[in-house]
């Protein structure tokens, strides 16, 4: 989905840093920063830390850390309460209806979710009034907001009060995501026929888009198996997991993984580790097509290609798999019949109907994108009625009202891989495309009661879950959570000399009150422990962070990617470079995620990187 921040008047926004580090960080920055600039548009940002973001919106509320989802069943339950509520579309739309959300909701009081989150009741209660009356208005939040235990539902809570007024893929609100679609000649291949299931974690309630950070322990765990090769793209689980202890531990482990290959642009933390090391092409050196989600809602084609050869003996790794196709032979060179990335492309600029009336390829390297002429912006999709020609062969599911290409007799929500056979949701006489499903058996409706999560043991409704550590913190335990910073990008930035120059120290922000309790003063060493390790950096103590919170970014504490990174050379490293001379940093910072555990969201999987109980101490 995509915010429509162009064309919102108010925009409430839970943890994202959107000025600085967002996802389609610049086309959203870039549209919001414009809107706000020429007062159109207001910004409010709820974080436990002001951050450039904040301090650059109408107003920071200060929120402790897991409790935005109390704040957005209060606001939600105040709209309700005093009858803002778009009732057509509750009761149009969705699986629930406005008399099943007053009740399910009047235990969530704006008076209730002060005590939870210190956010003051008037403040909830105003701003929930201003989200509704200056309507078109978004709600931005991700992983600020929804990276620990009860994260999905946090998103739920953020999905119903769009609902509630009435917002949801409208201008100006969440809006279903548009991207361009490329089409290739070549046959889709066929899935493997065998797979290791290690993919989405142990007791994840619904993994719809695997568990990546699980993989090492689901390989140490062993009874799903256990790969003979294990292979990382452009992925440094060394590092990027939590518990870094345990991902080293397992990865250096040969009776778990007997040969470990790392492609990868750099000498990274897991390819310090790797039995083989393919050095990959980086982005100025390689062909790619490119669909993003488009900030103007229509479909938008871009190609990546190369502005240098790659350097030493670096290939994109694309073409090494072209290679490799081509040797094995059979069934492998069948379903991969071109010879390179570029082949690759070539083809889809020349069967993707937009791009070939408009030139193909040769258009395309010239340009470089292209957006159809007469494009224009999809809203309320859903409400795009389905013709008898798409519905021909269709069969509805009475108990869904959904039309499907399943045979008669099948039950749609109990067929694997339904979904994929959507084609629209009956409501009244007619059939409309509504909210096609992703990845699950779900209705065309906005499914705000589900009954997925009701079957695994999670409420049906978005509701208040507590997160157990924070139930149990001592007086002076502190919540640890992490953040970016506009001048990295993520851990893949750390070698670029200039950047890492500007941005090598990460120190941990606490606020005075709580460094007070602690006995710690500014730019003191401390130590940072949590159940899985500890780290050293210095307290940066400062207002702009909420009390009972250190805040330390990511980015840095690398041990490998090289000098500027982490002041260890990589093996095979030139001395040649005179900028080396010019390092005059000693400090690259530390690591949080050695005191973060590895923990996934008991609901979707998503890595708890916002929620860590630790201690903290002066050095």
């Amino acid at each position: 989905d995509v915010n429509d921040v162009a064309n919102s008047n108010f925009v409430l926004n839970f943890g994202c840093n959107i000025f600085e580090t967002h996802t389609s960080h610049i086309p959203l920055s870039q549209r919001l920063a414009q809107r706000t600039g020429e007062g159109k548009t207001d910004l409010v940002t709820f974080d436990v830390r002001l951050s450039n973001t904040a301090a650059r919106s109408r107003e920071w509320v200060p929120i402790k850390p897991g409790t935005d989802l109390a704040v957005l069943l209060a606001m939600c339950s105040h709209l309700v309460g005093q009858g803002k509520v778009d009732k057509d579309f509750i009761e149009t739309w969705t699986n629930v209806t406005v008399a099943e959300l007053e009740e399910h909701l009047a235990q969530y009081t704006p008076k209730w979710a002060e005590g939870v989150s210190g956010v003051p009741a008037a403040k909830i209660a105003s701003l929930a009034d201003e989200f509704w009356e200056r309507r078109p208005s978004t709600v931005l939040n991700y992983r600020g907001s929804v990276a620990n235990y009860h994260g999905p539902e946090t998103e739920r809570a953020a999905m119903m009060l769009e609902a509630i007024a009435g917002v949801l893929n409208r201008k100006g609100g969440r809006i279903k995501a548009v991207a361009a679609k490329w089409k290739n000649s070549y046959p889709k291949p066929p899935s493997a026929k065998a797979k290791l299931h290690i993919l989405d974690g142990e007791g994840v309630a619904l993994a719809n888009h695997h568990v990546s950070h699980q993989v090492l322990k689901m390989i140490a765990d062993g009874k799903h198996g256990r790969p003979e090769i294990y292979m990382t793209y452009c992925y440094n689980p060394a590092y990027v997991n939590g518990n870094c202890e345990e991902n080293i531990r397992i990865l250096k482990d040969k009776s778990l993984i007997p040969y470990l290959v790392a492609v990868d642009v750099n000498y990274t933390e897991t390819a310090m580790l790797a039995d083989l090391i393919l050095p990959d092409a980086v982005y100025t050196e390689r062909w790619d097509w490119e669909s993003h989600a488009s900030m103007d809602h229509v479909p938008e084609f871009y190609i990546r290609q190369p502005l240098i050869e790659p350097l030493g003996e670096a290939r994109d790794f694309k073409d090494v798999c072209c290679e490799l196709a081509r040797r094995l032979g059979e069934d492998v060179a069948k379903w991969m019949p071109f010879a390179s990335a570029e082949e690759f492309v070539r083809d889809a600029c020349e069967n993707t109907p937009e791009v070939k009336a408009a030139g193909g390829f040769d258009y395309m390297v010239k340009h470089g994108t292209l957006i159809p002429a007469g494009a224009k912006p999809k809203y309320e999709s859903h409400t795009q009625e389905v013709s008898r020609e798409d519905l021909a062969g269709a069969i509805l599911d009475e108990k869904t009202g959904v039309w499907w290409k399943g045979e008669p007799g099948q039950d749609y929500t109990g067929t694997k891989g339904a979904y994929k056979k959507y084609v629209g949701q009956q409501i009244g006489d007619k059939v409309y495309l509504g909210f096609p499903p992703d990845k699950i058996n779900k209705s065309g409706l906005l499914e705000l009661r589900s009954q997925f999560l009701a079957d695994a043991g999670w409420p049906a409704l978005p509701s208040w879950i507590p997160i157990p550590e924070h139930e149990q913190m001592g007086e002076k335990d502190l919540i640890l959570t992490s953040f970016k910073v506009a001048t990295q990008t993520h851990s893949r930035t750390q070698g670029c000399k200039l950047l890492t120059e500007l941005y090598h120290e990460n120190p941990g922000w606490i606020n005075p009150k709580t460094a007070e309790m602690l006995g710690i003063t500014d730019g003191a060493e401390i130590e940072v422990r949590s159940a899985v390790g500890k780290i050293r950096t210095r307290a940066r103590v400062t207002e702009g962070v909420v009390p009972g919170v250190i805040a330390i970014s990511n980015h840095c504490g690398h041990w490998a990617w090289g000098r500027y990174a982490s002041g260890n050379a990589a093996p095979w490293a030139r001395d040649d470079d005179p900028d080396l001379k010019k390092i005059w940093w000693k400090n690259h910072g530390v690591h949080p995620n050695w005191v973060m555990p590895n923990a996934p969201a008991p609901v979707s999987g998503e890595i708890r990187m916002m929620d860590t109980v630790v201690q903290v101490t002066p050095v």
